[in-house]
């Protein structure tokens, strides 16, 4: 018989006589104890395979329950939110701290200028009804509402030329018409202003300049409501509002010579006699203004008349 593993020739008998093998098909070893082990070991073996596919079914069915549940942040990392955490808070509360206080500002500089437009108001409604009397009894404490009175009267005098221009289709209104206008009534304020600084201080009168500028924003307040008819009239009557305007700038005229005269002119220790201070300021306030209000139409009116100009 040939043995099925070295297929080595036997004969009738039952091991192979160069290897050893079971002839008859059983397999069978001659050493019990190496049958044992050999069974053992397979045994072990497939218990081993099953074990394996049990704990590698287990270890994937661990893996994909972790990647669908989401890491445990460990407490160092925990410490650093909560680090972080602490550190945001106080910077939330600092910006809405920081937006209640500019909050609060707002709403005090409105309460202010609101208090500041009723006392002005008050006092501007009195002074109106009284300017002389009013202008006697002002102290440093007014002037504000003497340069406040002195820009209303710059603004309204811009605005009426403005309108004026506006409805004759002139060009270079906001220019022209506004800002140009608005700067030269300034301008002839302050000078006026100045001129009253200049024929005091000739005549070595004692005075403060705040309660000056006081006492003449005082009596500008006639002057004020002037222009403001001559804006409402412009639409109506040309030359009424001609004529408010013209009023208005005399006002101003009567303002700055009532506060010099109001004042003790010192006749005998003064460098001029007081009659010529006082002319020569009116005279130099009657030039500025006559100069930049010139200035002013000429500037709007003069493309219109010219031999170029539009028709």
């Amino acid at each position: 018989m040939k043995c099925p593993v070295c297929n080595h020739e036997n004969g009738d008998a039952r091991f192979c006589e160069r290897c050893g093998s079971n002839l008859k098909g059983t397999h069978a070893s001659e050493n019990p104890v190496e049958s044992a082990t050999h069974t053992d070991s397979s045994d072990a073996s497939s218990e081993y395979t099953r074990w394996s596919s049990t704990q590698d079914s287990a270890s994937n069915r661990k893996e994909s329950a972790s990647s669908s549940i989401s890491p445990i942040p460990s407490p160092a990392h925990d410490h650093d939110d909560a680090r972080s955490a602490d550190a945001r808070e106080p910077h939330s509360a600092q910006s809405s701290s920081g937006n209640q206080w500019n909050n609060l500002v707002q709403n005090e500089k409105v309460q202010q200028a609101k208090e500041v437009s009723k006392q002005y108001l008050s006092y501007f409604l009195s002074v109106l009804a009284r300017p002389y009397q009013t202008m006697k009894t002002v102290g440093e404490q007014h002037a504000l509402h003497g340069w406040v009175t002195m820009a209303l009267f710059a603004i309204l005098t811009s605005t009426y030329f403005l309108i004026m221009f506006g409805r004759l289709g002139a060009d270079g209104l906001f220019i022209g018409g506004f800002l140009r206008p608005l700067l030269f009534t300034a301008i002839i304020l302050i000078a006026a202003a100045a001129l009253i600084y200049v024929v005091l201080k000739l005549e070595r009168i004692t005075f403060r300049p705040k309660i000056m500028i006081a006492q003449f924003g005082a009596l500008l307040a006639p002057a004020v409501v002037t222009l403001l008819l001559a804006n409402l009239m412009i639409v109506i009557s040309y030359s009424f509002a001609i004529s408010l305007l013209v009023l208005s700038y005399i006002i101003v005229f009567v303002a700055m010579n009532t506060v010099l005269f109001h004042h003790p002119l010192n006749r005998t220790q003064a460098a001029l006699d007081s009659m010529y201070s006082v002319l020569i300021a009116n005279a130099v306030l009657f030039y500025v203004t006559y100069r930049l209000l010139y200035a002013v139409i000429a500037g709007l009116f003069g493309p219109l008349f010219s031999p170029y100009g539009r028709l």
